[in-house]
């Protein structure tokens, strides 16, 4: 049965008036008395007695108005439920990244900044390896993956977004030996204590690094971290000398220092999300970022 038949019918109840019933639904009286006759046939039992003065409602009618009444109430309310929910959700954005003290740093500060302007949209972060973030991006799980630009590849039917780009250093205490050199090559690091971050939780560019120093050095001693986080602790121990970018450790570290490697490459550091999703707030924060990336 249509809902809106059953709205006319309603309000027929309540009014006792075709002509009020018309008016509040913005429809012909025409159509009032076509909607209430389809019902009647519809259950086979008349509804109303009519007369030229007034409306009279049968005895069926008030069963069925009893019934039916707190049923439209439900349904409408289920509606904003749903409209309401759906409109949270359009306001939501899912940040997926792999943890790095740039992002631990960084992305609570662009998400205050964002809610400065946009006070009504609310942020979700999932924390993940690399792969794992991939996969998630192209099943929708999150909006934005925050990653490097060789790390992209494999993903299809996305739109990258440029952030910032950078070359790899070396990052150690500064009292170690090598941090007074302007640049290092990666015989330089023959016989050092090196921290290596686990492949599953870095992007390929730096496991090339990495495989590369191995390579390169007979003579490495080299401790291997689950993630960042874990790598940063032992650097910030001594117990070894690491390698990054500024979009993963950055520069804010007053007992640490940045030494550039000979590795030629520049390395990108994206906004990435899936072509598909269509939230304005998602496309509203990437450029907030970029504009504020590009303020560095």
């Amino acid at each position: 049965m249509d809902i809106n038949r059953l709205k006319v019918f309603v309000n027929l109840v309540e009014t006792r008036n075709y002509t009020r019933t018309a008016k509040a639904l913005h429809m012909s009286q025409p159509m009032v008395t076509h909607d209430i006759k389809a019902i009647e046939n519809e259950i086979g039992t008349k509804l109303f007695d009519r007369s030229n003065k007034y409306v009279h409602v049968t005895s069926y009618g008030e069963a069925f108005y009893n019934k039916i009444k707190p049923l439209i109430n439900h349904y409408y309310m289920a509606v904003q439920d749903i409209q309401r929910a759906s409109n949270d959700e359009q306001n939501t954005i899912t940040i997926g990244f792999s943890y790095t003290p740039f992002n631990s740093l960084m992305i609570p500060i662009w998400i205050r900044g964002f809610n400065a302007l946009y006070p009504n949209v609310k942020f979700n972060i999932e924390t993940l390896n690399h792969n794992k973030l991939k996969h998630y991006l192209e099943t929708s799980e999150i909006d934005i993956l925050m990653s490097s630009r060789e790390d992209e590849e494999g993903l299809s039917n996305i739109k990258i977004y440029p952030l910032m780009t950078d070359h790899f250093f070396a990052l150690m205490s500064k009292n170690h030996p090598l941090a007074r050199q302007p640049r290092l090559s990666f015989t330089d690091l023959q016989n050092e204590r090196v921290i290596f971050v686990d492949n599953d939780w870095v992007g390929s560019e730096s496991v090339k690094l990495q495989e590369k120093l191995l390579q390169t050095n007979d003579h490495l001693e080299v401790t291997y971290t689950n993630d960042f986080a874990s790598a940063e602790i032992l650097i910030n121990a001594d117990q070894g000398i690491g390698f990054g970018l500024n979009f993963i450790y950055p520069d804010n570290n007053p007992r640490l220092v940045h030494v550039p490697v000979e590795w030629p490459q520049v390395i990108g550091f994206d906004a990435v999300a899936h072509k598909a999703n269509e939230k304005h707030c998602v496309h509203d924060f990437i450029k907030y970022i970029q504009n504020e990336s590009d303020k560095k």
